[in-house]
């Protein structure tokens, strides 16, 4: 091809198609399926740096496949996982209590503190009911005294103004008695 003065076309490394291949480098992304999920994890590692010990961009590089869902870039109970809650819940507690007893002592520890705060809400509660009855009772009550007051006054006013009209009457029954009697003597003399 070169003989004819043409140029060789290039492959998209740059290579020319016929020359001699070159073998490529592993690079970690090609360990991962290129399947839809695993996208993020291989636009991730195309662009991060393979050589040396440091974590590329500050972000650690895991290039292994989840057992639960399948996918690349993290281990089964990472929190990037998303099927991380979801699996037999009992092993799982199980499992959290043999490997971890500490954090199930917290866990319990934790659950009798919110026991507790629980029963402290419930007797405020009540004692907040029972204070308020009691208010009610005593509201009740002094208008219960109030009332009687009020009739108590209503009677003694009410004997009051009978006394007054008695009073009246037999004044003016007198006054007109004592008239007539004395028209009564002047006619006499």
């Amino acid at each position: 091809v070169r003989a004819m003065g043409k140029k060789a076309p290039l492959d998209s490394r740059g290579d020319a198609a016929d020359g001699p291949k070159r073998k490529r480098e592993a690079r970690p992304e090609d360990a991962i399926p290129d399947l839809p999920e695993n996208q993020d994890a291989r636009d991730f590692l195309k662009n991060a740096p393979s050589k040396g010990l440091w974590l590329p961009f500050g972000k650690e590089v895991k290039v292994m496949k989840c057992w639960r869902c399948k996918q690349y870039g993290h281990r089964t109970g990472d929190r990037e996982c998303p099927m991380r809650e979801m699996g037999n819940q009992s092993n799982e507690k199980k499992r959290r209590v043999l490997y971890d007893p500490m954090a199930s002592m917290m866990e319990k520890k934790a659950q009798k503190r919110e026991a507790r705060r629980e029963a402290r809400r419930e007797r405020q509660l009540d004692n907040i009911a029972r204070y308020q009855r009691l208010l009610e009772e005593e509201r009740v009550k002094r208008d219960q005294q109030r009332n009687q007051k009020m009739l108590e006054k209503a009677a003694k006013k009410a004997k009051k103004k009978k006394k007054k009209k008695k009073a009246k009457d037999s004044s003016s029954e007198d006054s007109s008695s004592s008239s007539s009697d004395s028209s009564s003597s002047s006619s006499d003399t």
